[in-house]
């Protein structure tokens, strides 16, 4: 296990240097094993010359911006202006390297310290990668946000930036046993990022927790709103095919959770859903997804086809054969989606969805990095969810998952809080 404890609540008690000087030492120590990042030349060296530049803008302690020398990993399909970008491929960097977009630029005046690119599966898609699981190397960490969870679960930085399509973000924090949260559609700007899915993309984060994690989304997205209730919210459980989509040792963990929260107060209610549940087992969502792959990388894959793995160019060229009115209404059937949810919650009295995050702990290997069935659709409604480790079996851990409302971001890190809370102090 290469596991240690990196929070944004104690990340400032020690000086910049100080605290750099650790972080180096813990990557050189733990990185040979987890592999999260993209090896950089001579990085101890830009490292510390990015605190020194740090330190002169802003010298004095009283004007220092809100993630003042704060170590950030992101993601490599994030643009990062002296960083190239390599997304995963084999196609040249510097084809796909561009300017970086206002979030990294926004992260760039709020005094992030960027310590490197983490690893991704080739375009977010699918390939066998270098990650390892920080709780055991012999199982993955997850896909495609892989190196930015294993990142934070090894405790190489408090903070890392990953994407999410169908799974991307809430997988590998499952697996890692972090706090990974994925915003609202939308509620975060995408300029600056190589797209899987422009229709489901969403950026996401990773922390150890969610105190951290209701910090750093308080200035990482734009238009934050404080949340507080007296209320525990009223919980509810989809019913019927997706709850199929789990093993046998996650429904009994999930049931035990709930039981849990029934005893601390909450009341829980099975809910039939809005949506069929031919359309959350088939293959809507991976043709939607692989239609707008071929439309993302309809240029670059005229010219380099031979340089894509062959996961990834099978999608594209599934994708290329789905008929543009096909693909409209499967993006019309989000709005639709996200409303009846809502309806259904105002007619059931839901306020929050919960589920397991994953149907089943890290596999052992590296060619499986996670399951759609529990994270997808919320994706395709383009919902604000959330993982966090509140579980393990046979050692490895499991995220328990809690949805909310387009837009309600607040209100969910807020309640989740206090359902983390209830399950970890029995």
């Amino acid at each position: 296990m290469y596991l240690q404890h990196a929070s944004l609540v104690d990340i400032n008690k020690g000086s910049l240097t100080e605290n750099l000087t650790h972080l180096y030492k813990r990557y050189s120590k733990v990185e040979p094993y987890i592999n999260a990042f993209i090896p950089e030349e001579n990085l101890e060296a830009r490292f510390f010359n990015d605190a020194n530049c740090l330190l002169e803008k802003f010298p004095h302690q009283d004007n220092r911006p809100a993630f003042f020398g704060i170590p950030f990993a992101i993601k490599d399909l994030m643009h990062v202006n002296g960083f190239l970008t390599r997304a995963g491929s084999k196609l040249p960097s510097d084809v796909l390297t561009m300017s970086e977009g206002s979030f990294i630029s926004n992260l760039r005046s709020m005094g992030a310290v960027f310590v490197g690119k983490t690893v991704t599966e080739e375009f977010a898609y699918h390939s066998v990668i270098p990650t390892r699981n920080p709780h055991n190397i012999d199982h993955t960490s997850g896909g495609s946000s892989a190196g930015s969870a294993a990142s934070v679960a090894a405790g190489i930085c408090p903070i890392a930036v990953g994407t999410q399509t169908l799974r991307s973000v809430i997988a590998p924090a499952s697996f890692c046993g972090v706090v990974g949260f994925k915003p609202s559609y939308a509620r975060v700007a995408l300029d600056g990022v190589i797209l899987l899915s422009p229709s489901f993309d969403t950026i996401g984060f990773f922390t150890q927790d969610i105190e951290s994690m209701q910090y750093a989304s308080s200035h990482l997205i734009p238009n934050w709103r404080s949340f507080h209730s007296d209320k525990k919210p009223i919980l509810g459980v989809p019913s019927g095919m997706y709850m199929n989509f789990m093993c046998d040792e996650v429904r009994g963990a999930f049931e035990n959770q709930l039981k849990l929260l029934e005893q601390a107060g909450y009341t829980i209610r099975n809910v039939d859903m809005p949506w069929d549940d031919s359309f959350i087992a088939g293959d809507a969502m991976i043709k939607m997804v692989q239609a707008e792959m071929a439309q993302v990388h309809e240029i670059w894959f005229r010219k380099y086809e031979h340089l894509y793995g062959s996961s990834v160019r099978e999608a594209i060229k599934n994708g290329q054969s789905v008929p543009s009115e096909e693909l409209e209404q499967y993006r019309a059937g989000q709005l639709n989606l996200r409303i009846d949810l809502e309806n259904t919650k105002i007619k059931n009295g839901i306020d929050l969805w919960v589920s397991p995050a994953q149907g089943g702990v890290a596999p052992k290997g590296f060619e499986k990095t996670g399951w759609a069935g529990m994270t997808a659709v919320w994706s395709y409604a383009g919902l604000p969810t959330i993982s966090i480790p509140v579980a393990k079996i046979d050692g490895m851990p499991l995220g328990f998952q809690c949805i909310d409302s387009h837009g309600n971001d607040e209100a969910l890190l807020y309640w989740t809080k206090e359902i983390e809370r209830s399950l970890l102090s029995k």
